[in-house]
């Protein structure tokens, strides 16, 4: 039988087709051949219960588009056209602008082969809005231990192996965290900063009609992902809701709603809450403290950016920060409150990126990867460390705040390299932890203190992350906070490995206890 190093180390075994759903389920045949899954179970949790594939169709407003300078010569004497309401003119990241209302209502608007002239004195084309179709998805992977729960994902880079993976992962960490829901994962294809916000509402509420055969607070329950927040969150609940005759019963339907509208305090900011968490004790136990380390973030979206807010407040100091658009570096430590203010208020910054920021010099990604620090932390999308990256990291300790964010060839490398990991299954489990808080609350019809919140998800994101190192040191034991001893397997495994171990332990049980339906 091969040691412990052997089966970490081996790579997997070839398929007809690689997939990123099969790279993500890698992992879950590793540590179920290591407990001896039963069979039946393992093709059960092997693929998804169901996936969803459909379409929405929306109206999209009329735009602007700018002209290059050289495009604009031939309209050098276009006449300016008054703006009737500037708050109409809704600048995108890409420089289009959304026409909203009235804003260009009147006599006095001057167009010349579609063509006009604002105020700033750019020329831009005007485009009138058509309809557009876009693809959206819905994965349910599990409910074994309870409702499907998952994200809704605006991205331009979606699909259903991704959407596969993601709900997978979700299975694996509502059983780490100890919440009694399964795993779901879905969104639509498209870059949220290249739509208005009332295209945007269109899209979420179109989307909503389309899904609500599908889900309901006690079936499946959606949640903010990359592209998504909080209002995204309250057209769906609304959508839902609407014309429901005890429609406050299902508040539960969507969690990450605003606290006004029944969302849960600490809710915004849970899932970077809980990576600091689990970056405090895996220090702790070291007789370590956080005052004084050093830190390179991937991404500054609200897992990145609370994260780094918080570890600052802790006396980290951050050192680089990298993003979709851009990668900014100070040695001496970039001031994370200014950093906040430059992306998430300044109205000038409309991608809402670290490019550009004034307390800070700008830099290459791949010298990104390469700046010396106590931790990464990467909080953007997944595969961005890869076999080649993690050669060349310069760090001590790894925590994943992205989903999926390693690929495997670099687990691979990081355990030759002796570089530790927090795997996403524990690391950035408290956003779905204080999502259950905020289905609690909404099913009691309570509100609860942002510190009753955090002091539930410390003891809930410490006492399973416990557990996972007690498995991956092959330490059996029970302490006040946690007990190891149902999970070791008598003998060592990597720190990914040991959480899924645990996951799909809790996961078995329901199957072995309940038995299958006929």
């Amino acid at each position: 039988m091969p040691t412990t190093e052997e089966n970490f180390m081996r790579a997997p075994a070839p398929t007809a087709k690689r997939t990123l759903y099969t790279d993500a389920m890698e992992i879950f045949h590793r540590a179920g051949d290591l407990i001896g899954l039963d069979k039946r179970i393992r093709l059960e949790l092997e693929q998804p219960d169901y996936e969803h594939m459909f379409y929405v169709t929306v109206k999209l407003r009329d735009r602007l588009v700018p002209l290059s300078e050289e495009a604009t010569k031939p309209f050098s004497d276009l006449p300016v056209t008054k703006v009737r309401d500037p708050a109409g003119l809704e600048l995108l990241a890409d420089g289009k602008i959304i026409l909203n209302g009235r804003a260009l209502l009147g006599s006095d608007v001057v167009i010349r082969s579609g063509h006009l002239r604002l105020p700033s004195g750019g020329v831009y084309q005007l485009v009138p809005g058509e309809n557009e179709r876009f693809k959206a998805y819905r994965v349910q992977h599990n409910q074994a231990r309870g409702p499907y729960k998952g994200g809704i994902r605006y991205h331009r880079e979606v699909s259903l192996d991704l959407f596969k993976a993601l709900a997978a992962e979700m299975t694996w960490k509502t059983a780490i965290a100890e919440v009694p829901f399964g795993g779901a994962k879905g969104g639509i294809q498209l870059d949220p900063r290249q739509y208005g916000r009332e295209e945007l509402q269109a899209v979420t509420l179109r989307f909503m009609y389309k899904l609500k055969s599908l889900i309901g607070p006690n079936l499946d329950i959606p949640a903010p992902d990359v592209g998504t927040n909080s209002e995204i969150m309250a057209l769906m609940y609304r959508q839902f809701t609407d014309g429901e005759r005890e429609r406050h019963k299902m508040r539960g339907i969507v969690t990450g709603k605003d606290v006004r509208i029944g969302g849960s305090e600490g809710r915004t900011k849970a899932t970077g809450q809980g990576v600091v968490y689990c970056i405090e004790d895996y220090f702790s136990e070291k007789s370590e403290s956080i005052r004084g380390k050093t830190f390179t973030l991937q991404g500054f979206g609200n897992v990145g950016s609370a994260s780094a807010e918080i570890l600052g407040s802790m006396g980290a100091r951050l050192l680089a920060v990298n993003d979709a658009d851009g990668t900014i570096y100070n040695g001496d430590g970039v001031d994370v409150p200014s950093l906040l203010a430059y992306v998430h208020e300044n109205p000038k910054n409309l991608k809402r990126s670290v490019l550009g920021f004034p307390g800070a010099q700008t830099i290459s990604k791949k010298d990104f990867w390469e700046v010396p620090a106590d931790i990464l932390l990467p909080a953007a999308l997944g595969g961005e460390v890869t076999a080649e990256i993690a050669e060349k990291i310069k760090v001590k300790l790894i925590a994943e705040g992205a989903n999926g964010p390693t690929t495997p060839e670099a687990d691979r490398v990081l355990a030759k390299r002796g570089i530790d990991l927090i795997p996403d299954i524990i690391c950035n489990a408290g956003g779905v932890t204080v999502s259950y808080y905020e289905w609690i609350q909404n099913k009691r019809m309570e509100r609860w203190s942002e510190a009753e919140v955090n002091k539930k998800l410390e003891h809930a994101m410490k006492r399973n992350y416990r557990i996972i190192r007690d498995v991956a040191r092959g330490t059996a034991r029970k302490t006040e906070m946690h007990d190891s001893r149902p999970f070791c397997i008598g003998r060592p495994v990597d720190t990914r490995c040991a959480a899924m171990v645990l996951a799909l332990k809790r996961i078995a049980a329901h199957y072995q206890l309940e038995g299958f339906s006929q």
